[in-house]
């Protein structure tokens, strides 16, 4: 072995164990920071609400679990539907890797009812995000199109129903434990 040779293998050698500890440390760090939620919302009132909800009814935690499992982000924000107080938008746009559904919830009413129209609509999104060949606008009108229990200029499914239900139920059942835990200290 030449002298040039060996110092062309140490070379090579220090450059491989180079990009290693490079490549471990990027992994450690993505391991170590945290996620970006997919369900989540611009405005912090009701990003607070998003996270309270997640406390207090285990079918909320359970649908934004769900929907972390999917390639989905669903952004929550105030605003109207039309004839409805909340809606999931037939919109969809594509970033990466990622489909990005909007929510829109009129934030007038009481707690646990607002808490389980999101719940409603997100269940309409996760419905949409278990179709990976949904990538549109159109792909979302002709999924409700078809899976419609129907109501006029209205799209809906039993199980985002039954979803909503639940939720209101169990915020309704958390509150009020709260509430009562709360005068039993007074």
């Amino acid at each position: 072995m030449t002298r040039g040779s060996h110092s062309s293998s140490s070379y090579t050698f220090h450059a491989a164990l180079l990009v290693v500890v490079t490549l471990a440390q990027t992994a450690a760090a993505a391991q170590s920071s945290p996620t970006i939620p997919p369900v989540r919302s611009e405005d912090p009132l009701i990003a607070q609400l998003i996270a309270d909800a997640r406390a207090m009814s285990a079918t909320f935690r359970d649908l934004v679990a769900a929907i972390d499992a999917t390639n989905g982000i669903v952004y929550v924000q105030s605003g109207q539907c039309r004839g409805a107080k909340a809606c999931l938008a037939h919109s969809l746009q594509l970033a990466g890797p990622h489909r990005i559904l909007r929510v829109i919830i009129s934030t007038r009413r009481d707690l646990p009812g607002l808490i389980g129209a999101i719940g409603h609509e997100l269940h309409h999104a996760l419905e949409i995000l278990h179709d990976v060949n949904i990538t549109t606008a159109q792909g979302i009108f002709f999924h409700f199109f078809g899976a419609s229990t129907s109501m006029t200029n209205r799209f809906e499914t039993k199980d985002a129903i039954d979803a909503g239900v639940r939720i209101e139920y169990e915020v309704r059942a958390a509150t009020r434990a709260t509430r009562d835990e709360w005068q039993l200290r007074r």
